[in-house]
């Protein structure tokens, strides 16, 4: 399984990595919405999963979302964020996010929803 983490924290990338540390995991790695709709748009783009952090600089994850639900329509993707409002929440769920997670989480949250989205456990 692929997994593309987008933010710009290079802690938060370590940190997911450190607590998905399964076989069979490989990471993908963007740090902001310009890098990661590049990537998407490559043909050889093939993450089961997207991590998109909401606030980045030059293009954020809000408005990276809708760019790469365009290019590729069946997308997991799962918004992580501090922002907690319902009217956050519906915001990124209305775009094409297919989960939210609220910073900061726990490895047993993080797996739980990663492992409830893709059917089949990790």
């Amino acid at each position: 399984m692929k997994i593309f983490v987008v933010d710009d924290s290079k802690s938060v990338h370590r940190l997911l990595e450190e607590m998905l540390d399964l076989p069979d995991l490989s990471f993908q790695h963007a740090y902001n919405g310009e890098e990661a709709v590049n990537a998407v748009k490559e043909t050889n783009f093939a993450a089961d999963l997207i991590l998109l952090d909401w606030e980045m600089p030059l293009l954020s994850g809000i408005e990276t979302l809708p760019l790469i639900i365009k290019l590729r329509p069946k997308q997991t993707i799962i918004m992580m964020t501090t922002k907690n409002s319902m009217a956050d929440i519906t915001e990124a769920m209305q775009k094409g996010a297919t989960d939210y997670i609220i910073k900061p989480f726990t490895k047993d949250i993080i797996i739980g929803k990663i492992t409830t989205l893709l059917e089949g456990g990790m």
